[in-house]
């Protein structure tokens, strides 16, 4: 018979073994990854509506999320940039409701892109402090402190896994000047000193990087700290990730028409990711558009309305007008024309530009000016449409002056101008670079000036039948 120290000794040894097999079993466990993530969504909470057939939208994207992200609610959904519209009152308006959006999505974080960076460093660190998702940005920085303005970094999680993210974004991938009191640094210079703070903290690090496709492949290689580097300053999404050194690199654009995924596990023993997969899904109009999310939209739209803008008082001073220099014409509107071109006014009033400005009803947009500068006539221009003419349907519709500029000054002439006497001062002659100021992207079906032409065309009104 064992003696009974001999047990005890015998059995201490069986659990320690049973132990060690068991947290070697434990450290070899995959932990999964699954990332989720737009770029350049540009204000799309919703398709704006102009037509039919139209893709994207975070109303698309929540929908597909909810029938595609089986991880949910532990896979991680980003933004990586350019999500802004643009740096009008109204848009940064519209940004606070998109976040808000956002979070409603789960998003984890939302990062910093060019337009972004175009902000004051006022308005920025306003947004990042109200903000219900963190907005990320390391190189983005206070020019007087040096500081970042929004979070360098964010550790999250997926189940136990650690996941540390950090967002920059390039300096080339703006578009103007940095806004007041913003300096960009460098991504390379920032990176390295990042890296020293958050590595520690995570056991898998991805970068949101808001830069073009050879600056992607550069941090790839200058960086192989990064298991994924995700991209959003491309020419179009990449089809599947691109393996650059250690990194896997995946890039998604087109104003939140696509949905980027990445899924990978991690092997806790060897610190690294295995199976690594990812695509792109085009949100297209066959998916149903989520009513929650619109419901942001149609937030934004009923406090912009209510509020005062800049473009309001289009007679203050603008980047590209003369201080003091008024403009010679205003607008008198299509109806003045009518007396001296009643061939030209009569095919105009039976074309979709007679009645562009109903069409906002649809979406109750009449009063966004991001859809008002295309409905009505010189919008955001001195003597142009103002919002405030909304219900005395002054001004509104795309009218003559929408193409060929104010007409005051020609009208006044015309009809000072003896009979059979020459008008010297003539209207602005039209071309398709008019049309395309509103006829581009998503606000038009593709653009072809001798197949849109026809609908609208008119001559002088003596070469006219």
């Amino acid at each position: 018979m064992m003696p009974r120290y001999a047990f005890l000794i015998f059995s201490a040894v069986v659990l320690i073994c049973g132990a060690l097999s068991g947290c070697k079993e434990k450290a070899g466990d995959p932990l999964p990854l699954d990332l989720f993530f737009t770029a350049d969504t540009s204000g799309r909470i919703e398709p704006c509506g102009c037509f039919t057939g139209q893709f994207g939208g975070l109303t698309r994207i929540s929908t597909h999320l909810k029938k595609n992200d089986p991880a949910a609610p532990e896979s991680i959904r980003l933004e990586i940039g350019n999500t802004i519209a643009g740096t009008a009152d109204y848009e940064v308006l519209q940004f606070k409701h998109l976040l808000e959006a956002a979070a409603a999505l789960n998003y984890r974080a939302v990062n910093l892109g060019g337009r972004e960076a175009a902000l004051s460093a006022e308005t920025l660190r306003e947004l990042a402090e109200k903000s219900p998702v963190p907005l990320l940005s390391a190189n983005i920085l206070n020019a007087d402190s040096g500081e970042p303005i929004a979070t360098p970094f964010l550790v999250t999680k997926q189940g136990e896994l650690k996941v540390g993210l950090v967002g920059v974004v390039s300096p080339q991938s703006l578009k103007s000047e940095p806004g007041e009191g913003v300096r960009v640094a460098g991504m390379t210079e920032t990176l390295r000193k990042i890296l020293l703070e958050v590595g520690p903290q995570a056991d898998v690090l991805v970068c949101l990087a808001f830069a073009d496709d050879l600056e992607l492949e550069s941090l790839a290689k200058e960086f192989y700290e990064f298991a994924v580097i995700l991209g959003g300053d491309v020419r179009q999404p990449y089809p599947s990730p691109l393996s650059i050194n250690r990194s896997q690199v995946l890039a998604t654009t087109n104003q939140a028409r696509a949905l980027a995924e990445f899924h990978a596990k991690f092997d806790p023993g060897t610190k690294q990711l295995i199976e690594p997969e990812g695509t792109v899904t085009l949100m297209e109009d066959l998916i149903e558009e989520d009513p929650v999310i619109r419901q942001f939209s149609t937030n934004y739209r009923d406090e912009v309305a209510k509020v005062i803008l800049a473009i309001d008082n289009p007679e203050g001073d603008s980047a590209d007008r003369v201080p003091g220099v008024k403009p010679p014409a205003t607008y008198v509107g299509s109806e003045a024309c009518a007396g001296c071109h009643p061939k030209a006014y009569e095919v105009w009033s039976k074309t979709g530009h007679a009645h562009a400005f109903d069409s906002l009803n649809y979406r109750d947009s009449k009063m966004d000016p991001s859809c008002v500068k295309c409905h009505v006539v010189g919008f955001g221009e001195p003597g142009g449409y103002l919002r405030s003419m909304a219900e005395e349907r002054k001004l509104i519709n795309v009218g003559c002056e929408s193409c060929h500029g104010p007409g005051s000054e020609h009208v006044k002439v015309r009809s000072t101008a003896s009979p059979g006497e020459e008008v010297l001062l003539k209207m602005r002659p039209v071309g398709s670079g008019q049309c395309t100021q509103c006829h581009y992207g998503e606000f038009s079906r593709p653009f072809n000036w001798e197949e849109f032409w026809p609908h609208i065309q008119h001559f002088k009104e003596s070469e006219m039948k």
